[in-house]
């Protein structure tokens, strides 16, 4: 584990290098989540008092901003990284090193996601006398554990999801086109456009039990107080499991697609 460690060190003091790219992301994701305010304001007409699904305006706005920083730890370049490793034939030398490539893709990617936080956090501050009156604050002991429990889990179970679709690769030759296809369809299903209290109500517990709610609905929530302890200690089971189950999936399509690889790149 040491050295998985220490490339994530490499990884995330490496990061820092790429400052142009981090703020241009960071500009047009801010850009997004300022519109996003502006469009729930108009909603809800101003009224701090409304209530829509169980959101008030202050809520509702506060899903959007604290989840676009939980966000940053859904790990979606692993997927990326396994296609780009496959067809480029790169893949062939990392089999050959003496450490596992999941742990490897992981901490690379954790890194970055971490470093990402950091001028995330500095815009946010600037933004502030702003958006100060529209945030919610108050957060318990035992539901700071938790977001920190669900922001881990949403970080390994993105990781290994995303993984699985890079390996469409082994058998695809346009695996990133289907990629990006999944994209749309997961940021609907993790609650980035539009949060899942907004859906059906016989669809949520269906939704909440689905490894893609970890990616930021449910640390979200959580943040603001929507859960009961004995529901989130039964959302943690669930998706604990799933991390299990997709632990297994990703070996099992690894070997398949390993027997199919052939290292000669294109």
């Amino acid at each position: 584990m040491k050295k998985y460690l220490y490339g994530f060190k490499l990884y995330f003091l490496g990061s820092f290098h790429y400052r142009f790219n981090s703020v241009i992301g960071l500009l047009f994701g801010s850009l997004s989540t300022l519109i996003t305010i502006f469009f729930w304001n108009l909603i809800y007409s101003g009224d701090t008092q409304k209530t829509l699904n169980g959101y008030t305006l202050s809520g509702i706005i506060t899903y959007y901003v604290i989840g676009s920083v939980f966000r940053s730890f859904i790990l979606q370049s692993s997927g990326f990284a396994y296609s780009g490793m496959i067809k480029g034939g790169a893949l062939g030398t990392m089999l050959l090193k003496p450490y596992n490539i999941s742990l490897s893709i992981y901490f690379r990617n954790l890194a970055f996601a971490i470093t990402g936080l950091i001028p995330q956090a500095l815009f946010l501050m600037c933004l502030m006398p702003f958006i100060a009156q529209y945030l919610t604050w108050q957060m318990s002991l035992i539901d700071t554990v938790f977001v920190l429990i669900f922001l881990i889990i949403a970080s390994i179970s993105s990781h290994l999801l995303w993984s699985l679709f890079g390996y469409m690769a082994f058998w695809l030759e346009e695996a990133v086109a289907v990629m990006y296809s999944f994209a749309v369809l997961l940021n609907v299903a993790t609650g980035m456009f539009i949060p899942l209290d907004f859906f059906p109500k016989w669809s949520i517990p269906v939704l909440e039990s689905l490894p893609f709610s970890s990616w930021g609905y449910i640390p979200t929530k959580i943040y603001l107080g929507l859960y009961e302890v004995d529901k989130l200690l039964w959302l943690l089971f669930i998706h604990i499991t799933w991390i299990g189950i997709l632990i297994l999936l990703q070996k099992i399509v690894w070997c398949g697609g390993i027997e199919k690889y052939s290292s000669v790149g294109g």
